[in-house]
């Protein structure tokens, strides 16, 4: 569900679109007050760490309601107690006048879980240079909080499949019905272990918005059995499971994304180019499934 951004009042984009960049809908596995104070917390450590010229005590941060501004930024808190929602957003202006970004986390109890939700967004000028990243609390949600999604835990980590065991739960999460989030699947030619991408640094640069698994070169064909030759994997490219997995879909339904360095590139020539491409791709499939929510 989106998330209700809270919109800082700077004159230079007081009538510019709001574009959507980044957004995330997390469910705990652990529902109660203190977890959701856990995850309030996570947030202002990650406000406070960012932006120490708000200053918020700790009192401060039990109000129900708290507004506060410093130069070139704004924060606004509410609490809901009839849906049990807690809401922070903050908005800061870049420092040379191009943009304005907003950010909002929630917090929301539903029955025996808690959900938590967060949104990156910003105003300014369209043809500026942009540069989309997952903000830092969700890192921080993922790092410090049991959650999960279709039954399988969000990490930070890459998932090893080299198994039978592994590559059974594997596709059971691929075709699950109640998985949320994209999966990013990987592999390499035998003797290798050159995937396109980093797997470790991948996860850690998604986490919260997509899993990354790692496939034996040996477990290919089986996965291929599973899912259907128009969605196989390849080795050095990336294939993208989008929730709603059907063998029956449309090929790019779950594309295959590659290196965007041209053949016969150097592996250090802009190493990190091809888990850019992945950022921005996993960052758009935020903003689009949530959307349809």
């Amino acid at each position: 569900m989106p998330v209700p951004t809270r919109t800082i009042q700077s004159r230079p984009h007081s009538q510019a679109k709001v574009q959507i960049l980044v957004r995330s809908s997390l469910r705990s596995s652990t529902g109660s007050s203190a977890n959701r104070r856990r995850a309030q917390d996570l947030v202002w450590s990650w406000v406070g760490t960012k932006w120490p010229r708000l200053g918020v005590s700790m009192d401060e941060r039990g109000l129900p309601q708290l507004e506060r501004t410093a130069p070139g930024v704004q924060l606004s808190v509410t609490t809901n107690p009839e849906s049990n929602t807690w809401t922070l957003s903050v908005a800061n202006n870049e420092r040379d006048g191009t943009r304005t970004w907003m950010t909002s986390a929630m917090v929301t109890a539903k029955g025996d879980t808690d959900l938590l939700d967060v949104q990156t967004s910003c105003a300014g000028r369209p043809d500026a240079p942009l540069v989309v990243a997952p903000p830092g609390v969700l890192g921080l949600w993922v790092e410090r909080l049991e959650l999960e999604d279709g039954g399988v835990s969000v990490l930070s980590e890459p998932r090893e499949v080299c198994d039978a065991d592994q590559l059974k739960g594997f596709c059971e999460h691929v075709h699950s019905p109640e998985r949320k989030l994209p999966i990013i699947a990987l592999t390499s030619n035998p003797h290798s272990r050159f995937y396109g991408v980093d797997p470790h640094g991948l996860a850690q640069v998604v986490r919260g918005l997509a899993h990354v698994a790692y496939v034996a070169p040996e477990m290919t064909a089986a996965v291929e059995a599973q899912v259907g030759a128009d969605f196989a994997l390849h080795a050095g490219a990336a294939r993208i499971y989008k929730p709603d997995f059907s063998r029956s879909a449309a090929p790019q339904a779950h594309p295959l994304l590659k290196d965007p360095r041209p053949a016969g590139a150097s592996k250090t020539d802009d190493p990190g180019a091809f888990r850019r491409l992945l950022c921005r791709h996993i960052c758009a499939l935020s903003v689009e499934a949530t959307a349809a929510m």
